[in-house]
């Protein structure tokens, strides 16, 4: 952003210089623009990229896969396609950290056993995406998607979701996002379930506390806390002394607690 910015200070009073003209000026600044994105920011993404990276990769493990096999045309396709989509769930919520790159170099590494060249492969993709433009995340998922076969679909999925909690809980950005990938892939509902307890839990206890069952919709969850909220609000019974304001304010808490909860866990 800054080299834009200085480029278009420099271009206009270039151009001002030359002739005092607005247009010259303007087309001067539009010229300055340019440059200075691709001397100074493209530059200092690539720099940025290169400390998120590090040097050229490393196997990880070299103990745990000592017969690693040369890589295919589809798996360095599938490498090209994947990078791009990893990096822009893992921004969705701001910069990328590097608990979020380990994340995705363990996938291609122990879950796609990569080699050395395949990994410095990952490095070059990850890097591209790192430096360039946001990109539209679903358009990602669909090209992604051709390369990533059945099979391999649910374990893309976990990773996915890993990504999105290593660094803490799932935002709403991030949840947002993650369906709108995970949609594409066309996984089961048992599938989407069992990933859904693995990361969230099953949500058994909520239920029970806003008095319902697992197979309730959205809007029945919605409307039981309201329901429950209403009745256990400290406010409501304040004038019959302060144990009960306690009590009914600790009842509140909980609902509250079991609501936040399995609104993360259905991503409402």
């Amino acid at each position: 952003m800054w080299g834009k910015v200085f480029g278009a200070l420099v271009g206009v009073g270039v151009g001002l210089l030359i002739e005092w003209n607005p247009v010259l000026a303007g087309a001067m600044g539009l010229a300055g623009v340019v440059l200075g994105h691709f001397a100074l920011d493209r530059d200092s993404a690539g720099r940025r990229a290169d400390q998120l990276l590090g040097p050229p990769v490393r196997r990880l493990n070299r103990t745990a896969r000592p017969n690693v096999r040369r890589l295919t045309v589809d798996q360095l396709q599938l490498a090209d396609a994947l990078c791009p989509l990893f990096i822009e769930v893992a921004r969705c919520d701001g910069p990328v950290v590097q608990n979020e790159i380990r994340v995705i170099r363990e996938y291609f590494e122990l879950t796609l056993h990569f080699d050395e060249t395949g990994l410095d492969r990952v490095r070059v993709g990850l890097k591209a995406a790192l430096s360039g433009p946001v990109q539209d995340v679903e358009d990602l998922t669909r090209k992604a998607r051709g390369e990533v076969k059945p099979a391999q679909r649910m374990e893309l999925v976990r990773t996915l979701y890993d990504l999105g909690t290593v660094d803490g809980e799932l935002t709403r950005s991030e949840i947002d996002t993650l369906k709108r990938v995970v949609g594409q892939f066309n996984l089961s509902d048992e599938q989407l379930q069992d990933i859904t307890r693995q990361f969230f839990g099953s949500g058994d206890a909520h239920y029970r506390l806003l008095g319902l069952e697992p197979s309730a919709s959205d809007d029945e969850v919605k409307s039981a806390f309201r329901k429950l909220a209403a009745e256990n609000h400290p406010d409501r019974v304040a004038s019959l002394g302060p144990k009960e304001a306690e009590a009914a304010g600790e009842r509140f808490r909980q609902v509250k607690d079991a609501y936040d909860a399995l609104k993360k866990l259905r991503g409402f």
